[in-house]
């Protein structure tokens, strides 16, 4: 009878080969795809903070408008 540790250890060294021939491509993938992941999430949250700076601006904008008195230009002239 054949032992079959003998037999199981020549497998495993012919699918080292097959395994990385398959493995690192997808490693490789994975890495690329986590990198274009965390440049679109970082290009995401620095539009948010943009759009929200904006809408702090503008609001602060219309209120500082809205406080003025009105200038002689925009009260109107009867004539």
């Amino acid at each position: 009878m054949k032992e079959p540790g003998k037999n199981l250890g020549l497998a495993a060294v012919a699918l080292v080969p097959i395994a990385c021939c398959i493995g690192l491509p997808l490693l490789v993938a994975a890495g690329a795809s986590l990198a274009v992941a965390a440049w679109i999430g970082g290009i995401a949250a620095v539009v948010i903070a943009l759009a929200l700076v904006l809408v702090v601006f503008a609001s602060r904008m219309r209120r500082r408008r809205s406080a003025e008195p009105p200038s002689l230009g925009t009260i109107g002239n009867s004539s």
